[in-house]
């Protein structure tokens, strides 16, 4: 009897996060201010309408009248609502956004942001919301947001859709698996993104460094890898030392290198790709020293060239961009080719 109450007892106790199955709910919440860094953010043309399936159709009916757009946004067939652009100061680009609603083709609630914008391209929009919620955890939940990055209406494109696991504002794309603390875990998510579900990985693991051996003086603030397959992504700026993922070969697709408050994009570039064995550590060396490389002409006996056309590598052969001295600026030097012999030497003019 003793033995027997001692196996009843062992059997009620509940698992460990690491081998049960962890679901939870979502709620779409729409952003009046846009904030989050997509890995591959993508604008689509209005034309004649947002290309969202809904029980009304496949898409909600947009017209444009003059510098307006007229909206059908609960997908009635039936223009309820004009939208007038408002100039962004920084960009000198027009922007607005709405809110569509409706009923799914399955009849639950419809709800999907649009973020707008007007160029001499003509109108674009891209999405303004995403499904939020959180992954329940021993140390509590981890808040998590999934955004249709692809514009479908769908949230489960895997590769394709993106993610914020935890906080912050680096989206990685959506992944198949997730890191929660320091364990892999399977990640599902359902089409119409109301529901998410973790397991236990079981699949083949390596470890991949890339914080230890980045060299600059600023910080890394974000780094996001994705998996040559498209099947996993993650961002690991935040990690100290190496971070478990899939077995497999890996890519960096964007990132963000900060001081004070400048910013510096970070892509792949020259950079090749990071193979995986399992149960492999790889750790990259990467960042400094950066090298500028740009395309210059002979104008009059002069080396001209412009800040718009140079380029940075570092030290991997990782591109960084969107590049804006601020103080000192990088010295630029020309060299003949044959006799190594100095032509010109450049300097950019700083932007503070």
């Amino acid at each position: 009897m003793r033995l027997l109450a001692f196996l009843l007892a062992t059997a009620i106790v509940a698992p460990t996060f690491g081998s049960d199955n962890v679901s939870s709910s979502l709620r779409y919440r729409s952003y009046r201010n846009w904030s989050t860094n997509l890995p591959a953010e993508q604008w689509f043309k209005v034309n004649d309408g947002i290309r969202i399936k809904h029980a009304g159709g496949d898409k909600f009916a947009v017209k444009l009248d003059g510098e307006r757009l007229q909206f059908d946004t609960d997908g009635d067939g039936e223009i309820d609502r004009t939208i007038k652009a408002m100039v962004d100061r920084d960009t000198n680009v027009s922007t607005s956004r709405v809110i569509l609603s409706g009923k799914t083709t399955d009849g639950k609630p419809l709800k999907y942001a649009v973020r707008l914008r007007k160029d001499t391209a003509g109108w674009e929009w891209a999405p303004g919301g995403a499904m939020i919620g959180s992954i329940e955890t021993k140390a509590g939940p981890i808040p998590v947001r999934v955004i249709d990055q692809n514009g479908n209406g769908r949230f489960d494109d895997i590769g394709k859709d993106a993610m914020v696991v935890g906080t912050g504002d680096d989206a990685t794309f959506l992944s198949q698996t997730v890191v929660i603390g320091k364990e892999l875990r399977q990640f599902q998510m359902s089409a119409d993104g109301t529901e998410l579900s973790t397991t236990a990985f079981t699949g083949k693991t390596a470890k991949l460094d890339l914080t230890t051996s980045f060299d600059a003086k600023a910080v890394l603030l974000a780094a996001i890898v994705r998996s040559k397959d498209g099947k996993n992504s993650f961002n690991v700026a935040s990690a100290k030392g190496a971070v478990t993922v899939p077995a497999g070969t890996y890519e960096i697709v964007s990132g963000t290198v900060g001081l004070g408050n400048q910013r510096v994009g970070v892509r792949q570039g020259r950079m090749k790709p990071i193979v995986l064995a399992e149960n492999a550590t790889q750790s990259v060396e990467w960042g400094g020293p950066v090298k500028g490389e740009f395309e210059f002409v002979r104008v009059a006996g002069q080396v001209q060239f412009s800040p718009d056309t140079v380029w940075f590598y570092g030290d991997a052969g990782e591109e960084y961009y969107g590049w804006v001295p601020c103080g000192k600026s990088p010295e630029f030097t020309v060299k003949d080719k044959v006799s190594g012999q100095v032509i010109e030497v450049a300097i950019l003019p700083g932007s503070c």
